[in-house]
C-alpha cells in the first residue's frame, strides 16, 4: 500500500497523521488528570476507576493488529475515516455516562476507533514515506503527540476544576469531525486485497484472550487473591491461549503477525525496549495524578499543570529524537534515553518526604523523564522497524505503535497493583483493598506506595538501557 505523494497529498497526509495521533493521546492525558474526581464522582476503589484507561488500552493492543489487516482490503481511508467516526460518536456516549460500568463499556468502543486509528497512522509512515525520512515523519507525528499531550493535563485539570470531567470527553467531537474531512481530503482509497476469506480469526480470539487474563491477573490479583482458585484459573488461561495463539500463527497461511520475526534478536530486543519505556509511561501518567492530589493537595487544574511537563518537553525532544537517529543510529539516542529515564527516576524518589523543601526534585524529575520519552517516541518505533525485514515493514510498524498500547496498560495495571499491595501490607485489618475509595488512601501508604513505584521504575529504566546497548543499529549489522 503506497499513496501518491504529491505536494498536497504529502503535508495534508502528514497531518491526518497528526491528527489521529494527537487525538489519542489528547483523550488518554486529559481522562488521567480526571480520574481521581472521577472516582469521588461515582464513589468507586481504584482498581475499579483503573479499568477507564486500562479497558482503553487493552482494547487498542487486541484490535491493532487485526486492523492492521484490514486495512489491506478496505485502505487507510476508510478505516481511519470509520475509526475517527467511532471514537468521535463514542466519546459522547462517555460523557452522558450516568454509571462508571456504562462509561467503561462506552471506553471499549472508543477504543475500537482508536484501534483502526492506530493501525493506519504506522502502515502510512512504514509504506508512504522513504526510509531516509521515516525518523523524520515519527518525530513530526509524535512531536505533535507531545503537543497533544502537552495540552491534555492542562486541558483536562481547567477542565475538570472550573466544568466538570464529561467536557473531556466533549472536546474530541470538534476535532474528530474536522479529521474526518481531512480523511477525505487527503487520503486516497487503496487496496492490497480484495478479500478477507482466509482472515486469521482464531489468531484475534486467542490474543484477546491471552492479554485479557494478564491484565485482569495484574489489575486485580490484589483483591482476588495471589493464591486463589480464581487467580489460578486467570494464570491458567492465560497461558493456555498464549500457547493456542502461538500455534494458531504458526499453522495460519496469512497470520496476523508472522511470530517467526521474533526470532530475530534485534527486533525482539527492540519490542521489549519500547514495551519498558511504555509501561513507565502508562504507569507515571496514571498514578501521578493520585499522588498530586491527595497527598500534595493539588486541585487538578494546578496538578494538570505539573502533568504538562513530561509532554511539554516531548514537543522538542521528539523530533530531535528522530533527526539525531537517522544520522548517528537508534542505538545512542535510545541507550541515552534509557539512562535519563533512570536519573530522572531518582530526582523524583528525592522529591517524596519534605515535600516543600524537595517540590523542585519533582520538577526536575519530570522533565528529565519528559527528555527520554520524547527521544524514545521516534527514535525507539523508528528502530523497530529498522530490525525487521523488508517484506515484514508493515507487520513491524504495527508491532512498534502495539507496544504503546500493551505497555501503557501493563503499566496501568502494575502501578495499580503496588498501590494495592501498600494498602494490604500497611492495613492488614482490612480484608478487600477494594473496599477502599480511591479519594480515601491515606497518603502516608500512597506516599509508601509511590516510594515502591519510583524504584520499581529506576530497575526498568535501567534494564532497558542494558538492553539497547546489546543492540546494534541495522546500518552497522549490514557492513561488509
Amino acid at each position: 500500500m503506497r499513496y501518491k505523494h504529491t505536494l498536497k497529498g504529502q503535508w495534508s497526509v502528514l497531518l491526518l497523521l497528526s491528527i489521529a495521533t494527537a487525538i489519542e493521546l489528547l483523550d488518554g492525558t486529559a481522562v488521567n488528570i480526571s480520574l481521581p474526581t472521577m472516582a469521588d464522582y461515582y464513589s468507586v476503589d481504584i482498581s475499579t476507576v483503573s479499568l477507564i484507561p486500562l479497558v482503553y488500552f487493552l482494547v487498542i493492543s487486541c484490535l491493532l493488529l487485526p486492523f492492521a489487516k484490514i486495512i489491506e482490503k478496505y485502505g487507510t481511508r476508510n478505516i481511519i475515516g470509520a475509526g475517527l467516526f467511532l471514537f468521535t460518536a463514542s466519546s459522547y456516549l462517555c460523557a452522558v455516562s450516568p454509571d462508571i460500568k456504562l462509561l467503561i463499556m462506552f471506553r471499549c468502543l472508543q477504543a475500537t476507533g482508536g484501534a483502526m486509528m492506530a493501525a493506519g497512522v504506522p502502515a502510512q509512515v512504514a509504506t508512504g514515506f522513504p526510509s531516509e525520512v521515516r525518523g523524520k515523519v515519527l518525530g513530526v507525528i509524535m512531536g505533535a503527540g507531545g503537543i497533544a499531550l502537552a495540552a491534555g493535563p492542562a486541558i483536562g485539570g481547567y477542565i475538570t476544576h472550573f466544568l466538570s470531567w464529561h467536557w473531556i470527553f466533549y472536546i474530541n467531537i470538534p476535532i474528530g469531525i474536522f479529521g474526518m474531512a481531512l480523511t477525505m481530503y487527503a487520503v486516497e482509497d487503496s487496496r492490497i486485497k480484495s478479500s478477507l476469506k482466509n482472515f486469521d480469526y482464531a489468531g484475534v480470539v486467542t490474543l484477546c484472550a491471552a492479554m485479557t487474563s494478564f491484565l485482569v491477573i495484574l489489575s486485580q490479583g490484589s483483591s482476588l487473591g495471589w493464591s486463589s482458585p480464581a487467580t489460578a484459573v486467570l494464570f491458567f488461561l492465560f497461558v493456555v491461549f498464549a500457547v493456542l495463539f502461538a500455534y494458531c500463527e504458526k499453522r495460519h497461511s496469512d497470520p496476523i503477525i508472522d511470530i517467526d520475526i521474533f526470532k530475530n534478536p534485534g527486533f525482539s530486543g527492540s519490542v521489549v525496549f519500547l514495551v519498558i519505556f511504555e509501561i513507565l509511561l502508562g504507569g507515571v501518567e496514571f498514578i501521578l495524578p493520585f499522588y498530586l492530589e491527595s497527598v500534595l493537595g493539588m486541585t487538578p487544574d494546578i496538578s494538570g499543570l505539573y502533568l504538562l511537563i513530561p509532554p511539554l518537553i516531548m514537543i522538542i525532544a521528539g523530533p530531535a529524537g528522530g533527526s539525531i537517529s537517522d544520522y548517528e543510529g537508534n542505538r545512542l539516542v535510545c541507550s541515552t534515553a534509557g539512562f535519563l529515564a533512570a536519573v530522572s527516576f531518582v530526582i523524583l524518589f528525592l522529591s517524596l518526604g519534605n515535600i516543600s523543601a524537595n517540590q523542585i526534585y519533582l520538577v526536575i524529575g519530570l522533565i528529565v523523564f519528559g527528555i527520554s520519552i520524547g527521544t524514545v517516541a521516534s527514535s525507539g518505533a523508528n528502530r523497530i522497524i529498522e530490525q525487521c525485514p523488508e517484506d515484514h515493514r508493515v507487520t513491524g510498524s504495527a508491532v512498534s505503535n502495539l507496544v504503546f498500547y500493551v505497555g501503557m496498560s501493563m503499566g496501568t495495571a502494575v502501578y495499580t497493583l503496588i498501590v494495592q499491595e501498600s494498602l494490604a501490607s500497611e492495613m492488614p485489618g482490612i480484608t478487600d483493598v477494594n473496599s477502599i475509595s480511591a479519594g480515601l488512601i491515606p497518603p502516608g501508604i500512597l506516599t509508601s506506595a509511590m516510594h515502591q513505584i519510583y524504584l520499581f521504575s529506576f530497575l526498568l529504566a535501567v534494564g532497558a538501557m542494558i538492553i539497547s546497548l546489546l543492540i546494534r543499529d541495522r546500518e552497522v549489522i549490514d557492513e561488509p
